[in-house]
């Protein structure tokens, strides 16, 4: 089927057609005028927004800037205003995701392993936040991570750039929180895409002493995968922290001041498991057991002890 004349891009031709620095140059400078000064703020005016940019043919400016007006861009009174597309692309770049690669060589932050209590190490690259112990084999073994990697968290770089590795990783791991709250409820946080849930406990999980199992690759038995079905972002967690935000693991936390983040992470990666006809057993702190099933039900098997 054609597009309809005016319609806007897709795919990669939306690449394509922001592919020039007149054309940002706009964009940068709408957002700063209309987005970053305040929701009360007056249109851009054209002489404005070309001073900004500094473009001295008006020829020129004039098609980048009606090139943009309809997809990116809207006439506003006598100026100009961002439509959410623009916005949207102003974000993306600001947080570094398509040019800026930093990479962090790993050291020490304040936290503890929940597999053996050792201190753990913190490192970036490839925009993912590495959380490893390197005296133990983590819980994950895999070509892709180094040994002992704990978690692995996807971060934009400007999260990295902007303050210390520390709080970057309190800051990541909360912000991963959040992300599989929402998509545990069904939906997802990039793009409000229906989520599919699916979990696959290990049947035949084998420790291997204090390793990870020679079948998953893991030292859980079971982990939960969230995937939105419609720009494909995807989570793999654990079952209780994807349920952490729903009773009784909300109020078993609470009860015992656990914070979301790096902390709600390891708490829950304590919580001794079994596997049986297929669904996931906990043995919570309060001395009850809970039952995670298909499609992250939650069932409390007991009363508190």
């Amino acid at each position: 089927m054609d597009r309809p004349s005016g319609a806007s891009p897709s795919g990669a031709s939306v690449f394509a057609f922001l592919g020039n620095d007149v054309r940002l140059a706009i964009l940068d400078s709408l957002y700063e005028r209309t987005v970053e000064a305040g929701p009360m703020t007056d249109e851009a005016s054209y002489s404005t927004i070309r001073e900004d940019v500094g473009v001295d043919d008006s020829g020129r400016f004039n098609y980048h800037l009606d090139k943009l007006v309809g997809r990116f861009v809207t006439r506003h009174g006598d100026g100009y205003r961002l439509l959410e597309s623009g916005r949207t692309v102003v974000r993306i770049r600001r947080t570094g995701i398509l040019s800026s690669k930093p990479d962090v060589e790993p050291r020490s932050v304040d936290a503890a392993c929940y597999r053996c209590g050792s201190g753990v190490v913190v490192g970036y690259g490839h925009g993912h936040l590495l959380t490893r112990c390197p005296d133990c084999p983590g819980l994950l073994a895999h070509d892709m991570v180094p040994e002992g990697t704990l978690s692995a968290l996807s971060y934009p770089p400007s999260g990295i750039e902007s303050t210390d590795l520390e709080t970057a990783f309190h800051r990541a791991h909360r912000r991963g929180n959040h992300q599989v709250c929402m998509m545990s409820e069904g939906f997802c946080p990039c793009c409000a895409g229906d989520v599919t849930v699916t979990i696959d406990p290990c049947l035949d999980h084998d420790h291997a002493g204090e390793g990870v199992c020679n079948e998953c690759r893991l030292s859980h038995p079971g982990f939960v995968g969230l995937s939105c079905d419609v720009c494909g972002l995807l989570r793999m967690t654990h079952p209780l922290y994807a349920t952490a935000c729903r009773e009784p693991v909300a109020g078993i936390l609470a009860a015992r001041d656990v914070e979301p983040g790096w902390e709600r992470f390891a708490e829950l990666m304590r919580w001794p498991v079994t596997v049986a006809e297929g669904e996931i057993a906990f043995d919570a702190p309060d001395g009850s057991r809970i039952l995670v099933t298909d499609g992250l039900e939650v069932v409390r098997d007991g009363p508190p002890a």
